[in-house]
């Protein structure tokens, strides 16, 4: 239960100010090798963005961030923030400016904060929020502590207050139950039918999902595979991650490994090469097993130039071997293999097509 004065404050609010890492994203900070940021986003702040969209509350959105990040600005466009300021040092400064243009008294401005950067403007806000783990100093001066953890919901759990202290809830969530009630007789009507069962996609929700994801695979410390994913969907009871226009490199390990000295081991690291890569719009992988699969129309191209062409592959860590039983389309220098159902090592030396179809050796192959 909210609090009423908590409400009465709600009321007056006509825009609404986050700060993002702590707040929007649980703090962590990860950077790639080429010095990219990723962050970590809640499924549940992303539905939040949508109902305060379609809310026709008038509320405005700020996210405020003394960090720049190229991830914040693409995903605050995307999901409609009126404002985006990053690189802050004063954010009291910046939000009294955006106030002015907007034409609005400090008791109409909710801000969400967690930490002193933030102290200044949450102390002078109508409805100051902050998460659990946020500061003593910043408790002390906060109205409202959200049950969810940064990261975790904040943001839906403030525009669900707002959307209820000022009698937008009802109406925003009338073309949601909508919908709900057709997903729910489409999910009846299929469990009824022997031929087909329910979409995944309407009954599982994903923990979190992740845009520049990375995870590498390695074997006595040394890299086996390599996988970088435009956005990723993590499913944490599911034990899987799924993928979307995602890349794997799987590295030349056999071949420069000798011996499991220590010496060997920081040699081959040191000169470590991709052998082969795989590409692919859709896949999954398994956080237990980290087996892989694609789908989708997947590519494999070697260090010699050989590719392979399939509507969907699998790959087994433990084997270290590609498998599908898709059809196959093998295109080397000197041949063409074509057939269904495979099994092949990533480099595509060795490679045994269950259903052989054909074999061309033209003198001249346009790839």
């Amino acid at each position: 239960m909210i609090p009423k004065k908590i409400l009465e404050r709600a009321k007056k609010i006509k825009l609404l100010v986050f700060d993002v890492d702590g707040v929007l994203t649980g703090g962590e900070i990860i950077i790639l090798d080429n010095g990219q940021e990723i962050k970590i986003w809640s499924v549940k702040d992303r539905m939040g963005f949508a109902m305060l969209k379609h809310s026709k509350s008038g509320i405005k959105m700020a996210w405020l961030t003394a960090r720049k990040s190229d991830q914040v600005q693409k995903r605050g466009e995307e999901i409609g923030v009126h404002y985006i300021r990053q690189g802050l040092k004063d954010k009291w400064a910046e939000l009294q400016a955006i106030a002015a243009e907007l034409n609005l008294k400090p008791s109409e401005i909710a801000y969400c904060g967690d930490d002193y950067v933030d102290y200044k403007a949450m102390k002078n806000v109508g409805l100051a929020v902050c998460p659990p783990d946020t500061p003593e100093l910043l408790k002390k001066i906060c109205h409202y502590q959200t049950k969810a953890e940064g990261g975790k919901g904040v943001a839906r759990e403030m525009i669900e207050i707002l959307l209820h202290a000022q009698n937008h809830w009802k109406k925003t969530m009338e073309p949601l139950l909508s919908f709900l009630v057709i997903a729910g007789l489409s999910l009846f009507i299929s469990a009824c039918s022997p031929s087909q069962k329910a979409p995944l996609e309407m009954v599982e929700k994903p923990d979190q999902w992740v845009e520049q994801f990375k995870i590498t695979e390695t074997q006595a410390g040394i890299p086996v595979w390599i996988l970088n994913s435009e956005i990723a969907q993590i499913y944490n009871k599911q034990k899987k991650i799924t993928l979307e226009n995602f890349k794997i490199e799987f590295m030349d390990v056999k071949s420069k490994r000798k011996s499991n000295s220590k010496e060997d081991l920081t040699l081959v690291k040191k000169n470590l090469t991709t052998n082969a890569q795989l590409e692919a719009p859709k896949g999954e992988v398994n956080t237990e097993t980290k087996d892989l699969s694609a789908w989708g129309g997947v590519k494999v191209e070697t260090q010699d130039g050989t590719t392979l062409t399939s509507e969907r592959l699998q790959y087994s860590t433990k084997t270290q071997k590609i498998t599908t039983e898709s059809a196959v389309k093998i295109v080397r220098k000197d041949s063409i293999l074509i057939g269904e159902g495979m099994e092949a090592s990533p480099d595509l030396s060795t490679v045994k097509i269950l259903r052989h179809q054909a074999s061309i050796y033209p003198k001249n192959i346009t790839q």
